[in-house]
């Protein structure tokens, strides 16, 4: 895994970010929710149409981790939510970090967390932040590890069910 590879994507890589997208999302929480509420969700959220539409807005950044040219995981910070709890702070939320499973446990993760706070750091950002769902025990020790604190909290939609995740935020220092 010495070869690992981390870039933007753009519309060029709208076919392998779906495939790695669904994949991914599917692995982490399919067996926690319903087929009819995951499948909602997939369609909702990570059709290509959606997907390409995310991927040109310009509050999006997309990077995905490449092993030897193969996707290996991805990330997607966003800037335009704007959470009660922050007022007046230039932040960016880590909306989506996922690793394929093949790569979990390898120390992806980290790399691609520490891609996300450099490149928040370098953009003057003052704090990234993201939302967990309360039972991802896995995530919440990973993102505790690398400082982050809960700070409140939001519903997830699932398809018809709600969810509750924990919003944890980090401070950053300047670049």
């Amino acid at each position: 895994m010495d070869k690992i590879i981390i870039r933007r994507l753009s519309a060029d890589d709208i076919e392998m970010l779906q495939n790695i997208s669904v994949n991914t999302f599917i692995d982490t929480y399919a067996g926690h929710n319903t087929a009819e509420n995951m499948q909602h969700y997939l369609q909702q959220h990570f059709s290509r149409e959606q997907l390409l539409t995310e991927l040109i807005n310009g509050n999006n950044y997309f990077f995905a981790a490449f092993d030897n040219d193969i996707p290996a995981g991805y990330t997607k910070l966003r800037t335009f939510e704007n959470p009660e709890q922050l007022p007046g702070r230039k932040h960016i939320e880590l909306e989506r970090i996922y690793t394929v499973k093949k790569y979990q446990g390898m120390g992806l993760g980290h790399r691609m967390m520490q891609y996300s706070l450099d490149f928040a750091s370098v953009k003057g950002y003052e704090l990234l932040w993201l939302g967990v769902w309360e039972h991802n025990e896995k995530a919440l020790k990973f993102y505790t590890k690398f400082g982050f604190e809960i700070f409140g909290e939001h519903t997830f939609t699932l398809g018809s069910e709600e969810q509750t995740d924990w919003l944890m935020k980090k401070e950053l220092s300047p670049a």
